[in-house]
């Protein structure tokens, strides 16, 4: 059966489903048709989220032609990560806290002594990591970004 995904800041997609696939299967068709990072997504029908561990068959209102609402959550800043990624290593709050701090120093004191021409390639790289592409060995330092992708 066919549903339709909708953001609520714009783009909606026409999804084929089965009653047994999984929300979090249903999340990585989205990603692919919107380009939103699963982790990012919150799927809402009738208002409720829907939970990624559960099938399309255990929500009964979902047949042929339901519209789910797709809300975007705000993806988690460099130093919420890191102080999460510190708690789980077992760190208390504040060495996680001061942990974090650190490598956002770090990152700022590397990113401050790049050239532009050093940016424009992290950007590029970035650009193509969320497209799920690596870097071709074959392209040189001067390309056209803006040609690439078609800015």
């Amino acid at each position: 059966m066919k549903i339709t995904v909708k953001q609520l800041q714009g783009g909606e997609c026409l999804i084929d489903i089965y009653p047994s696939m999984l929300i979090s299967e249903l999340k990585r068709h989205v990603a692919r048709k919107l380009h939103i990072p699963v982790e990012q997504q919150k799927l809402l029908l009738l208002g409720r989220t829907l939970l990624d561990d559960h099938t399309i068959q255990m929500y009964p209102n979902i047949k042929e032609g339901t519209k789910l609402n797709l809300v975007v959550k705000k993806p988690e800043s460099l130093y919420d990560a890191s102080f999460k990624h510190y708690k789980r290593q077992g760190m208390s709050d504040k060495d996680a806290a001061n942990t974090a701090n650190k490598l956002l120093r770090i990152v700022q004191e590397k990113f401050d002594k790049m050239s532009w021409d050093e940016v424009d390639r992290l950007c590029y790289d970035c650009l193509l990591d969320e497209r799920g592409i690596r870097r071709p060995a074959y392209i040189e330092n001067d390309i056209e970004i803006d040609d690439m992708f078609n800015l």
